[in-house]
């Protein structure tokens, strides 16, 4: 970790966010003669239906950059200090690369699109008449994307740490049958779909129930996903979510490469939940142990368990009695 800049990596990090603040800051006060005072900041698809003042926003505008730039640099400096951001030399992720990309797409999409909103209000005499165009809404989205990349390609690429020892091999007779399997769960994305099922409720009820029905279906899809069960058998890797087990990924015994249990770091893989990045599929509830596959096209699997070596003995056992 010596070769990493800290106040470097900070700055590439952070700065974007709030320098994509910095236009619609600049606008609010050149055109202040051309805004309507409070000006429309909040949307729906019948038009606007919250407000803030000029300055107030200006305030806002500067809050939310700075905001997205403290919270994505701490996570990157932290992950630096405890070893989260080392990348795998045999995987393709990089976490300081998705990190840094991760921040800088943020941070011009919500940028964008408060910028929009302020060009929206510009010439407006009654700001509740103003709407947002859904077109606000894709330049964001293409801005975002294209200055993730660029964020990506900049940044500096994650050290390279030792890869895990491949797991010592459960001894399985040809004719033995074995099964490991582990339950785990996420108890904060579980309370969150909970939360939001319940505000789904009341909200559908009170106020809006198109808004309410999607709360509530986000929440029990979050509370859905926090659950997991991973299964080593005859056939290999099974992780299912959810109490109907799906999603689920199975892993043959004669597509994988090899096998070894990890100390799993969300950062290293995007975070948490079920994450596809380059060079690996990652199903990860919470840091800590889990099993690491790499699949005879290269490709790796991660999914964070319990009882991780364990897991991959038995899985490596299976692997060597096909092979």
């Amino acid at each position: 970790m010596n070769t990493l800049n800290p106040i470097r990596l900070g700055l590439l990090t952070g700065l974007p966010p709030i320098l994509s603040a910095v236009p619609n800051i600049v606008l609010l006060a050149a055109a202040a003669d051309r805004l309507p005072d409070p000006l429309a900041t909040h949307f729906t698809p019948d038009g606007a239906d919250g407000f803030t003042g000029r300055v107030a926003t200006m305030f806002v505008s500067a809050g939310i950059g700075a905001g997205l730039a403290i919270v994505f640099t701490a996570i990157l400096l932290i992950g630096t200090r405890r070893g989260a951001v080392l990348r795998r030399a045999d995987s393709a992720a990089d976490p300081i690369r998705l990190l840094v990309g991760t921040s800088w797409g943020v941070g011009v999409f919500v940028g964008v699109i408060i910028l929009a909103g302020t060009i929206a209000n510009l010439d407006t005499p009654d700001p509740a008449q103003v709407t947002l165009s859904g077109w606000a809404f894709a330049i964001a989205a293409t801005a975002g994307l294209v200055l993730g990349a660029a964020g990506w390609i900049v940044a500096p690429p994650s050290p390279v740490g030792a890869a895990p020892a491949p797991a010592e091999p459960l001894t399985i007779g040809r004719t033995e049958k074995v099964s490991w399997s582990r339950r785990t769960a996420s108890p904060w994305m579980l309370t969150a779909g909970v939360v939001a099922i319940v505000m789904g409720g009341v909200l559908g009820f009170v106020a809006q129930p198109l808004i309410g029905v999607l709360l509530a279906v986000t929440g029990a899809l979050l509370a859905h996903l926090a659950l997991l069960r991973v299964v080593v058998d005859q056939r290999g890797l099974t992780v299912g979510t959810g109490p109907l087990g799906w999603p689920r990924w199975r892993l043959r015994p004669e597509d994988i490469a090899d096998v070894s249990a990890d100390d799993i770091s969300p950062l290293r893989y995007g975070g948490y939940g079920i994450r596809l990045i380059p060079g690996a599929t990652a199903v990860v509830l919470r840091g800590g142990p889990g099993i690491v596959v790499t699949r005879r096209s290269g490709r790796q699997f991660v999914v964070s368990v319990d009882d991780a070596e364990t897991g991959a003995g038995v899985l490596a056992g299976v692997v060597a009695r096909t092979d």
